[in-house]
């Protein structure tokens, strides 16, 4: 009988329904030593790896895009065109017999990157039932190079088969197998975790119980959740909020607020326009360091449109997004704070009535930063002296704008993008009361 499909088999039905002589001796001596449970080894280290491959748009192609492998160089192409940092390329799965599908199409795909400037990150999916395999073929693209010398600028474990029924024993096979790879690359390469929807996960109780977040936090520098919204709600709000779900269980299960995520939604061509809108903007309220659609050749120009404002965040800290009772001041700050330079956002309760922002702003030209109000365009923040904080600026709230029983997001956005940021910051946001009065809207939401 065939095992259970995993999120990506689902993923695939929907879309078609509607260094390395080092690293090679490592991988000889690990193998013989793979088995059932974790073998002796330190304590787990988390790596300093930098996280700058995963940030902003990215895009994936998986070993069914047919139309893709058939045109490496026009598909790279194309995803430049859309603004896409990084392209994600599966390398094989554990069902394959070889570490490379097609490997005339990998050294198409890793040499078209390289020309237009395009990060590319190896994926494999792993079965654990098999880990010298499952290690082979993970260091197998790890070490890859074509004959013009170009390689991956990273790899990722595409952590969700149950093809190992036991789910204790699947987690004892996928720590030992990480571990034996962060081991073999060292501390400064960078390694992304694609795990299933933290959502499905914890409704799940047979799934994967029990779900290693923290020691993975430990072994690989982002985490990427499969995110897909499509299928399981619809509307904008729906996907805001199952988009906001995955990312608020990882920060609570690691423990740690600013852990590096990549966000993965979808299922690309499954998705409206406006559920695509609430998708990115669940991303920017999180600050989250990068985001994508699956899979390249099936997203639309209509959620292109949307995709384009995915920024490509740093790690924040404080992790967006903050409450009004956070006074500090955010942005990109000389001398202050810097882990914010596009985007900051306050969220705070539900609010009836008529009500009032107020905010201090830093070294703020005219026009730089505009203020959102649930994605409405409230209005450009006021400019100020260069180089210095303001006195408090207000600007009324149209009431219709402003939930009365449900969060409510305050964006100030500024106009600068990675890697040119302007200098700008904003503090001491509040909603403030006010006598009764009529604000009429001027704008839609973005």
């Amino acid at each position: 009988m065939a095992p259970p499909a995993t999120d990506r088999q689902r993923a695939r039905r929907v879309a078609r329904r509607g260094t390395a002589a080092l690293l090679a001796l490592v991988v000889l001596l690990g193998v013989s030593e793979l088995a059932d449970g974790p073998s002796p080894r330190p304590a787990l280290a988390g790596p300093s790896a930098p996280i700058e491959v995963y940030r902003g748009l990215g895009t994936w192609i998986d070993i069914y895009d047919d139309s893709a492998w058939g045109d490496p160089a026009g598909t790279v192409a194309a995803m430049k065109a859309h603004g896409v940092r990084t392209l994600y390329l599966e390398t094989s799965n554990f069902n394959r017999g070889k570490a490379f599908v097609f490997p005339d199409g990998v050294q198409a795909f890793v040499d078209a990157a390289h020309v237009n400037d395009v990060a590319i990150v190896a994926w494999y999916l792993p079965g654990f039932d098999d880990l010298a395999r499952d290690l082979r073929r993970s260091m197998a693209a790890i070490r890859y190079r074509t004959p013009s010398g170009n390689g991956f600028d990273s790899f990722a474990l595409d952590i969700e088969s149950p093809q190992v029924a036991d789910p204790a024993v699947r987690t004892r096979r996928l720590l030992d197998l990480s571990q034996r790879i962060r081991d073999a690359v060292g501390a400064d390469y960078p390694l992304g975790a694609i795990i299933p929807s933290p959502l499905r996960v914890r409704k799940s109780s047979s799934y994967w119980p029990d779900f290693p977040y923290p020691q993975l936090a430990q072994l690989y520098d982002a985490f990427l959740p499969m995110t897909y919204f499509t299928g399981r709600v619809s509307g904008e709000l729906g996907a805001h909020r199952y988009t906001t779900g995955n990312i608020r269980i990882i920060r609570e299960e690691t423990g740690v607020p600013t852990v590096p995520i990549h966000v993965i939604g979808g299922i690309a061509g499954g998705a409206t326009r406006l559920e695509t809108r609430g998708f990115v903007h669940a991303v920017r309220e999180h600050g989250i360091i990068g985001a994508s659609f699956y899979t390249f050749p099936t997203i639309t120009e209509r959620e292109w449109l949307e995709l384009a404002n995915v920024p490509a965040n740093p790690v924040e800290s404080p992790a967006l997004p903050v409450g009004f009772d956070c006074t500090e001041g955010l942005g990109n700050i000389p001398g202050g704070d810097a882990t914010h330079p596009k985007e900051v956002v306050y969220h705070t309760k539900g609010h009836a009535g008529s009500w009032r922002l107020v905010y201090q702003g830093f070294d703020l030209q005219k026009g730089e930063v505009t203020i959102y109000v649930n994605w409405h365009e409230l209005a450009k923040a006021a400019p100020t002296e260069a180089g210095a904080w303001s006195a408090t600026h207000g600007r009324l709230v149209p009431d219709e704008w402003l939930n009365d029983a449900s969060p409510n997001y305050i964006a100030f956005v500024a106009k600068g993008a990675d890697p040119n940021w302007t200098d700008w910051g904003v503090r001491a946001a509040n909603l403030v009361p006010t006598p009764s009065a009529t604000a009429s809207p001027t704008a839609s939401p973005t």
